[in-house]
């Protein structure tokens, strides 16, 4: 069991956080190439954009959503664990195997269930964003952010699964807060 979750399920959980994260690397390009058009459009031609602005922060704004797996699978979201590090490897595990499946999942099933309904229904109605002199379609930036928290969701879930074998055997994976090496992605 400890062998499967650890060999092929959580690997392929990492995947689909790996897989957002190449998506959110390619969205810096998307960024960086919208606001030199709106800079060269404005400043070189006198003629600004309505959308650079909008797709800006749309694209912004499911960036982060969409590295948020990869994050956590790297161990670099904050962590505020003074006291916990200090604490035996299984009472670690133990600690981390109780937020993450009693809070985290169920946080991010609520949020992830209310994007996708959010999305959903933006889509139906051809919602237009209404503060905006362009008034794009909102729903894929929706879509996004959904898809962001679906992958952060299934991140957790293989972190609460490398957490519950660390609880059974703390040898048998890397200390809460740390990664193993040979699960980076090379970038």
């Amino acid at each position: 069991m400890k062998k499967t979750l650890l060999g092929r399920v959580c690997p392929a959980l990492d995947g689909v956080g790996w897989l957002l994260a190449v998506v959110a690397m390619a969205e810096v390009v998307v960024i960086i190439a919208v606001q030199l058009y709106e800079v060269v459009a404005r400043y070189a031609f006198n003629a600004p954009t309505l959308w650079g602005s909008d797709i800006a922060y749309m694209t912004n704004g499911t960036l982060f959503l969409l590295g948020a797996a990869y994050t956590l699978r790297m161990g670099a979201h904050i962590r505020i664990d003074f006291l916990a590090a200090r604490l035996p490897l299984r009472a670690q595990h133990a600690i981390n195997l109780l937020f993450y499946a009693a809070v985290f999942l169920p946080l991010l099933w609520y949020l992830g269930s209310a994007s996708a309904t959010k999305a959903w229904r933006a889509y139906l109605k051809g919602e237009l964003e209404s503060m905006s002199a362009w008034e794009p379609l909102v729903w894929p930036f929706y879509t996004g952010m959904t898809i962001g928290l679906v992958g952060l969701a299934l991140q957790v879930l293989s972190e609460t699964l490398r957490h519950a074998v660390g609880v059974a055997d703390p040898q048998a994976v890397p200390p809460p807060g740390t990664t193993d090496p040979s699960t980076h992605a090379a970038v």
